[in-house]
């Protein structure tokens, strides 16, 4: 998709940053004003940075003969992800991508979810790391900034950051069009304020266990996601729609407390 892209240079592969130069490992380009890190999730400068939670997450295309077709499962099961969750998605016929991440031992948990489907693989796992927050408390820096990934900008519940790392690179752009970077910082202040808070969603639940309580408790229950984008939103509507809630709230602070 990047080819053709005017001033793009691709297949460098950046070895360092330091004092507005970027090293890569055909030379050294610079100096420059400021030097914008949008990594991914592979953090090798933004994780010297500040501490976001990463976790190894390993996917394969599968067959899986004899499944419906029209679907998307995501699996909560400690024997298979102990921090996190696995996922099966529909992608042509009896196709599908499996995987899972998890704190270790992925491609034997993977290994174990693909004989649990019967699935048979048809291509080689890939993968990579799986974020799950806190997003970065400053992302503008002495001649950087930090955009996508990079950030921590990603949903702590789910590891989803596409939309998000094209908004802060929106906003980004804007703060560099306007001449002044540090629009950057207060243009994503409350993005950053609600991932926050979604990480300690992501630590009470996934860490500490609720959501294997929670599903036990909700069992049978039905509900409408009323916001992909904001999770956080999403349970607590789910939530104020059933009595059950309560339950749910008391092994909360059991867990908290």
């Amino acid at each position: 998709m990047a080819e053709g892209v005017e001033g793009l240079k691709l297949g460098e592969q950046a070895v360092e940053v330091r004092g507005g130069y970027v090293r890569t490992r055909r030379g050294v380009y610079g100096p420059y004003d400021l030097v914008v890190i949008a990594e991914g999730s592979a953090r090798r400068f933004s994780g010297r940075l500040e501490r976001v939670v990463r976790l190894p997450g390993l996917q394969v295309d599968a067959r899986i003969p004899g499944r419906p077709v029209d679907e998307m499962l995501v699996i909560y099961d400690k024997r298979i992800s102990d921090e996190y969750f696995a996922w099966v998605v529909h992608i042509d016929g009896d196709v599908y991508r499996i995987g899972l991440a998890d704190s270790g031992a992925v491609p034997q948990k993977l290994a174990k979810l693909l004989k649990a489907l019967r699935a048979e693989p048809v291509g080689r796992p890939f993968g990579g790391g799986v974020l799950a927050g806190p997003p970065h408390g400053r992302v503008v820096g002495p001649g950087y900034a930090l955009v996508g990934d990079a950030a921590g900008l990603t949903k702590p519940l789910s590891g989803g950051g596409i939309v998000l790392a094209m908004r802060s690179g929106e906003a980004l752009n804007e703060a560099l069009r306007k001449g002044e970077p540090q629009l950057y910082e207060g243009a994503t202040k409350a993005l950053r304020a609600r991932l926050r808070l979604a990480h300690r969603a992501y630590w009470l639940m996934y860490r500490r266990g609720l959501v294997h309580k929670a599903l036990e408790i909700y069992n049978g229950q039905h509900f409408v996601a009323v916001d992909y984008d904001d999770h956080l939103k999403t349970l607590a509507v789910a939530a104020a729609t059933t009595a059950k809630s309560l339950k749910a709230l008391a092994e909360a602070l059991r867990l908290l407390l």
